[in-house]
Formats: structure tokens, C-alpha cells, sequence
């Protein structure tokens, strides 16, 4: 597929190639005025858009700014006081030094599984089936 493209590309160009050679001094000029015409108006254009952007951009910062500058001069009751912006975060992190160790004595595993069969629940305890 990419072959036919590139022949395709080739045989275009070399026919465009051929044209240009065919025509007169006259006309080769007329193309080149033509082209260079259309390169100047459109880079005339993205000047122009280059502009129109540089504005924009302007224009928002200007926006934000007064966003900025009002919020500044808010209404007392609007604003927060300075003092609950002074209170330490809710999250606490500690390091390793500030936390108390924990207690090295754990109960016995033996102690564990006598709790285990104590709760357990028996045979006697489970529905039958049988009344069905």
C-alpha cells in the first residue's frame, strides 16, 4: 500500500515537474506571483491569528486578576480569619519516635483455641432437615 502511495507521489510530481518546464517565461512568472501571493496571505493570516491569541491571553489574565483583586476585597463576613487558617491539619503524622510502643505480652495461642471451642456451635444446636 505504502509502495502505490510513493508511486503515485512520484509520477505526480514528475508530471507536475513536466508541466512547469512546458509552459513559457510568462506563465512560469504568473505561477510564481500566484504562489507567492497565497504564501503571503497566508502567512499574513496566521499573523494575524498569532495576534488574536496573544489578545485572548491578555484579556484572560486581565479577567483573573480582577477575580483576584475582589476576592481581596471581600466583605469581612465573606473572608475567613486568620486564626482558623493558623490551626494545624486535621491529618497528624507522627514518626517513629513519637509513638508509644506497643505491648510486648500477647495472649497464649492455647487460650485462643479453647475460646474457639467454647463458641463453636453444636450439632444439637443446628436445625433439622428432617421435619420437612
Amino acid at each position: 500500500m505504502a509502495k502505490h502511495k510513493l508511486l503515485a507521489g512520484l509520477l505526480v510530481g514528475g508530471a507536475a515537474f513536466a508541466a512547469y518546464h512546458a509552459l513559457d517565461l510568462e506563465q512560469r512568472e504568473a505561477l510564481k506571483d500566484a504562489a507567492r501571493d497565497r504564501y503571503n496571505a497566508f502567512k499574513d493570516r496566521a499573523v494575524d491569528y498569532a495576534f488574536y491569541a496573544a489578545d485572548a491571553a491578555d484579556d484572560f489574565k486581565e479577567a483573573l486578576n480582577d477575580k483576584l483583586e475582589a476576592k481581596n476585597d471581600a466583605p469581612a463576613w465573606k473572608t475567613v480569619p486568620d486564626e482558623v487558617n493558623d490551626e494545624p491539619a486535621d491529618d497528624i503524622v507522627l514518626s517513629s519516635d513519637q509513638v508509644a510502643d506497643l505491648p510486648d505480652d500477647q495472649p497464649d495461642a492455647d487460650s485462643d483455641s479453647s475460646d474457639a471451642e467454647t463458641t463453636a456451635p453444636s450439632d444439637e444446636d443446628q436445625p433439622s432437615d428432617s421435619a420437612e
